[in-house]
């Protein structure tokens, strides 16, 4: 029984129990996920790109019961100034992202490949928004209401543009239409001038990397990643040019980091980086490299793996902020 308008106590009771009982931690995404193989991430691209993409829906107005499945969809609500009512890792979110007012009465959902449908049910959406698959059966999910996916990886389209087309297909589901504009309006000028920047200056080649627990291997983040078509529009050149994952990663050891030695490395923070870095320091391949040893190892604030635009344009404004402080100039 699916639980609707006029049964707001008795909803709101239900919610509570079934949260309290569910079983959801952090890092359902971001810094502490885990779990997933790569099947069943892309089983479950494949289940949500079949279900309504772009459609229409008769949705309740003014403001629809949204839950985010993932954390692009998340993000894009958020920027978009709408607060769902559920979002996946939800815990994990709030550890990397801070105090997120929009994101204070929401409702953690679990893991976004295998979100809790008990807490879905009682939680009575009026619909689902994701981006990067799911785990649970749609079917079920449908049950409770409609699904939107909107793609940002893994598709023909580089992830940049396909995030403009999440951003603003997101604006029109949800009927925040001019917000989604003046967003895009907004962020295209930033990376107008952050290339303008760039071009007074002469900087060095870039890796992006996360840093992994086991002191040897880093993520790295290279063609068909947001954060490389950021620096492409930048005029900025990424040192990783080795092959990635479609949605544009690769886990390499850290004495693979050597094709650019003039390079800057600039590593994500998140929960886990002090001892990640405390591992690393134990490494003397690590200490060996030009970066390490020249002192061109920088932290910036924590991003998320497969976000959507607004992670992005965070990525831009460090960017931006890097290159006024000329910390990625060479000589």
């Amino acid at each position: 029984m699916l639980l609707r308008s006029g049964q707001d106590s008795d909803r709101d009771a239900e919610i509570s129990m079934v949260a309290q009982d569910a079983c959801i931690g952090p890092g359902a995404y971001g810094p502490g996920a885990g779990g997933l193989s790569r099947r069943a991430l892309i089983g479950g691209l494949t289940a949500l790109a079949a279900l309504c993409p772009c459609g229409s829906l008769a949705l309740p107005q003014p403001a629809p019961r949204i839950v985010a499945l993932d954390a692009p969809a998340t993000e894009m609500l958020v920027a978009l100034g709408r607060a769902p009512i559920g979002a996946a890792g939800l815990a994990g979110y709030r550890q990397a992202q801070g105090d997120l007012p929009l994101l204070r009465d929401a409702v953690d959902i679990g893991f976004f490949h295998e979100p809790n449908l008990e807490l879905l049910q009682a939680l009575s959406p009026d619909l689902f928004i994701g981006s990067f698959g799911i785990g649970a059966p749609v079917p079920a999910l449908e049950r409770i209401a409609p699904v939107i996916s909107i793609p940002i990886y893994g598709g023909e389209t580089d992830s940049f543009t396909a995030a403009e087309t999440a951003m603003r297909r997101t604006g029109e589901v949800i009927a925040e239409t001019r917000e989604a504009e003046a967003f895009l309006r907004d962020f295209r000028a930033e990376i107008d001038a952050l290339r303008g920047l760039v071009r007074t200056r002469k900087p060095r080649p870039v890796y992006l990397a996360s840093p992994l627990l086991d002191g040897r291997h880093m993520i790295l983040y290279g063609t068909s990643s947001l954060f490389d078509q950021v620096m492409r529009r930048a005029g900025l050149q990424n040192a990783f040019t080795g092959e990635t994952t479609p949605w544009g990663i690769a886990t390499l050891g850290v004495e693979k980091l050597t094709d650019a030695p003039d390079a800057t490395l600039l590593y994500i923070r998140s929960p886990v980086t002090d001892v990640a870095l405390d591992a690393l320091s134990d490494s003397a391949i690590w200490r060996r490299l030009p970066f390490v040893r020249q002192d061109r190892v920088t932290g910036i604030p924590y991003l998320e793996m497969y976000g959507a635009l607004p992670t992005a344009r965070h990525f831009t404004a460090i960017l931006s902020t890097l290159i006024r402080e000329g910390a990625l100039d060479a000589g």
